[in-house]
């Protein structure tokens, strides 16, 4: 395996993205997700990127970087249609032990973007290891089909209940067994198809709980 796979916190973090294009746009949509503390630098930058920025309140420096400009950071992305620009980025990134990025280039950066299913707090990535960015969307479009929102509601009834039933079952095996056996029941099915009053009457059964006791009616809806 090349990469360590990691879910980093970013946020706060000081993240500098070099460049102002359509790929600079896709990495400041996901940094403002994660609430990061950003910054751009490009001489030139696509108005809806612009236009997200203002919405922000993200810092955009209408110039060519330098070295000093990744002082402090975090991390950073090389997003520029230069690549020895990329390239110098890179250095000066690895100079100061600084996370880079570079578009297009995975075998010269220190980590890549894989690509992204999220269903509520659930979530799932997909890495091809820089090999076929094609394959991994062709992937994620096939998985987005077979995830959908009920994922995301039985992860919040699992995270509730993990809670309560922490305090109430002592024994480790015994709460894994029950969690096992939601996962085995019907009610992701139930889930899928809005019959909550069946996935109530399941989880009752299961853990002594139903949907209304773990407060959990509305995020299953």
């Amino acid at each position: 395996m090349k990469y360590y796979p990691i879910n980093l916190t970013l946020k706060n973090r000081r993240c500098l993205i070099a460049g102002g294009g359509k790929v600079a746009l896709r990495k400041v949509n996901r940094l403002i997700a994660c609430k990061a503390n950003i910054r751009i630098i490009s001489p030139q930058v696509e108005p809806q990127l612009a236009e997200i920025a203002k919405q922000n309140a993200i810092e955009i420096d209408y110039r060519n970087i330098c070295a000093q400009d990744l002082k402090d950071l975090f991390m950073v992305f090389a997003a520029t249609n230069n690549q020895s620009v990329n390239t110098s980025i890179a250095q000066w990134a690895r100079a100061s032990n600084i996370l880079c990025n570079i578009a297009d280039q995975p075998d010269e950066s220190d980590f890549t973007l894989p690509s992204v299913i999220e269903q509520g707090d659930l979530c799932l990535t997909i890495s091809t290891n820089g090999k076929s960015p094609a394959l991994s969307k062709y992937l994620r479009k096939r998985l987005q089909n077979e995830f959908g929102q009920e994922y995301a509601a039985l992860l919040n009834m699992m995270g509730k209940l993990r809670s309560i039933l922490g305090k109430e079952i002592t024994c480790q095996k015994s709460r894994q067994k029950i969690y096992q056996s939601l996962l085995d029941s019907e009610i992701l099915d139930c889930l899928k198809k809005n019959d909550l009053d069946t996935a109530s009457n399941t989880c009752k059964e299961l853990t002594g709980h139903c949907l209304d006791e773990i407060n959990c009616v509305q995020d299953c809806s």
